[in-house]
């Protein structure tokens, strides 16, 4: 286990994954663990189950629990009542493979030398987190999921999930996600992996890797929240009235900034941030069908063919108009795609001056349309029908 953040969340379980476990580029991992926690009953049927995958950088302590009663990441969005109803639906939030929260990530000990993986983690992939989640579900004696749900990483993940194992789940919702990453999120990323990677190769002390860790981060905020926002709550204000000469004084920005960078760095381990982000960046929907071309598997028709695969009852697709890491455009294509496919598919556009991090924080936005959706497969019985069902019409709220 991790040693990195120091301890996992009270409340988490860490279920054994199958040993030796394969992964999507062809290496593999020896005793790993995936974490996770749960809300809410399971039915006598077993077929209310969502399995909600994860941002880049969270655990899976999405919400309160009497054994870490602190709040989660999408605490306003589980609960009784609430967008995930927990008196109706058992929620199961997992921490991606890869990361730090209980997961075997890259801080975690390799079996084969003794000593933490660090940079020699093997090749990790969207589809890696997505199969370590249905290998959780298994292990709980789920056969059929009500839903599988993400945003921003986890939308990726819930493709994949979809992709992967047809039928596995009557319902799929990708929040701010991607068929595959835009050339300006892979460049916002890659920035990000060259200053953090810089440090971590060449074996620097840790203060540097901890700069480094901040100003990576500093770049990934900046890439998450409209400037608009920024502009309203920050502007030109100075910590301090500004004397009319050049006195070093920080602007409020660059204070906000830096807390953000320092709370990061405490909490999240480098590697597991450069693996996943890679990861990210690496994941393409379209590499999915049959005999597809990995120099062009974002074409149209490469898509459209792994796309041919999936089995599912209904689709809900959300994307924020500010987002500017996974723009709506992104969100609409992948509506459109599931439902050229057959896929009965809701798409809903929002506004939010908070870009992409809007789904941690807009929950009286997301909340009537995820709620809406998921209350729609609570009808079905136990078991995937095939997707040629009546192909939904876009709405925007």
């Amino acid at each position: 286990m991790s040693a990195y953040p120091p301890e996992t969340r009270a409340a988490a379980r860490r279920l054994p994954l199958p040993s030796p476990f394969p992964l999507h580029a062809g290496g593999r991992l020896v005793d790993a663990h995936v974490a996770i926690e749960t809300w809410g009953a399971l039915s006598p049927a077993r077929d209310n189950a969502i399995l909600l995958f994860t941002g880049l950088s969270a655990s899976a302590h999405a919400a309160a629990q009497p054994d870490d009663p602190a709040p989660g990441w999408w605490e306003k969005m589980i609960g009784p009542g609430r967008a995930l109803d927990t008196d109706r639906f058992h929620v199961i939030c997992v921490n991606s493979v890869g990361g730090c929260y209980g997961s075997t990530g890259p801080g975690d000990v390799d079996p084969a030398t003794g000593a933490p993986y660090d940079g020699r983690f093997p090749d990790l992939r969207v589809e890696d987190v997505a199969r370590a989640g249905q290998m959780a579900v298994e292990q709980l004696g789920i056969e059929t999921l009500a839903a599988v749900v993400g945003p921003s990483l986890g939308g990726m993940t819930a493709l994949a999930h979809a992709v992967l194992f047809p039928g596995k789940a009557r319902g799929l919702v990708s929040i701010s996600g991607a068929l595959g990453a835009s050339a300006y999120a892979i460049a916002m990323r890659a920035l990000q992996r060259e200053i953090l990677g810089t440090a971590l190769r060449e074996n620097a002390g840790p203060e540097r890797v901890a700069q480094a860790m901040k100003w990576a981060r500093k770049i990934g905020v900046l890439s998450y929240i409209g400037g608009d926002l920024l502009e309203s709550r920050f502007g030109r204000d100075q910590n301090e009235p500004f004397s009319g000469r050049a006195s070093g004084t920080d602007f409020e920005i660059e204070s906000w900034l830096e807390h953000q960078a320092n709370k990061f760095v405490r909490s999240f381990h480098p590697w597991s941030y450069w693996y996943l982000s890679r990861a990210m960046d690496l994941f393409e929907f379209g590499a999915h069908a049959p005999g597809a071309d990995a120099a062009v598997a974002h074409a149209v028709e490469h898509r459209a063919r792994a796309a041919a695969k999936l089995v599912l009852e209904r689709a809900l697709v959300i994307g924020v108009r500010e987002d500017l890491l996974f723009p709506v455009e992104q969100q609409r294509a992948v509506a459109t795609l599931l439902r050229d496919t057959g896929i009965d598919t809701t798409f809903v556009e929002l506004a939010s001056p908070y870009g992409h991090d809007a789904f941690l924080v807009e929950e009286k936005a997301f909340t009537p349309p995820l709620a809406g959706f998921l209350a729609r497969l609570l009808p079905a019985t136990t078991g995937a029908a095939a997707h040629a069902a009546p192909a939904g019409a876009s709405r925007r709220v």
